[in-house]
């Protein structure tokens, strides 16, 4: 009789286990699996998010940037641009500069992921956004700067092209909207300018990430 009570006692006690989802060490390894597989997805994740751009890409996003270059919107006379990267929204800006728009459409044009705001240079220049679509790739350096990278201070933004010699400054090639040239019917159109630009003071390199 004891022991009957005692089997009957077994049973209970599994099948509660049951209930509450408290499994033998068989659902232990199963969770361990699960958790691995989340690992990985994560590991991919980041991945994406760290990968760098290719030289094709990079290329890609200087031919871009030389093309939206021919839109007039760029200029300091036009009051209007429009946000690409913002189902188009225009933008009325009355003269200001339009560095960081003229970046942004060219990283949306380009194929890359881009902010869900307007995202002016003090917002590209906060570390702490935008982390997952623009990573940082440097503060202050920009030893490992890449083709397509953005350059960013507090009140300006550029894209990073290639390095250019220099016995005691730092200086890259680069594309960005804003500059005191007049227009040259050259480099400078619209007031875009695809030139070298001395790399000084505090600033972030950014890096894009394809959609």
């Amino acid at each position: 009789m004891k022991n009957r009570k005692l089997l009957y006692l077994a049973l209970l006690v599994s099948f509660s286990l049951y209930l509450t989802g408290c499994f033998p060490a068989s659902r232990t390894e199963e969770d361990n699996t699960e958790t691995t597989e989340t690992t990985e997805e994560n590991k991919e994740e980041n991945k994406e998010v760290t990968e760098e751009v290719g030289e094709a890409d990079g290329a890609n996003i200087m031919t871009i940037a030389k093309t939206e270059r021919e839109r007039e919107m760029y200029s300091p006379k036009k009051d209007t641009t429009y946000l690409y990267w913002l189902n188009n929204r225009l933008a009325l800006l009355k003269g200001s500069t339009k560095c960081n728009i003229f970046a942004l459409n060219v990283l949306y044009k380009s194929g890359f992921k881009t902010p869900t705001e307007n995202a002016l240079c003090r917002d590209l220049v906060d570390t702490e956004k935008f982390k997952e679509i623009l990573p940082v790739v440097g503060v202050q350096d920009i030893s490992s700067a890449q083709k397509g990278d953005l350059i960013v201070w507090k009140g300006h933004v550029i894209i990073f092209e290639s390095f250019v010699k220099s016995k005691k400054d730092t200086y890259c090639m680069a594309w960005w909207a804003g500059t005191s040239q007049k227009d040259n019917g050259d480099n400078i159109k619209n007031n875009v300018i695809y030139g070298k630009y001395k790399i000084s003071g505090s600033y972030v390199v950014r890096r894009p990430v394809k959609k």
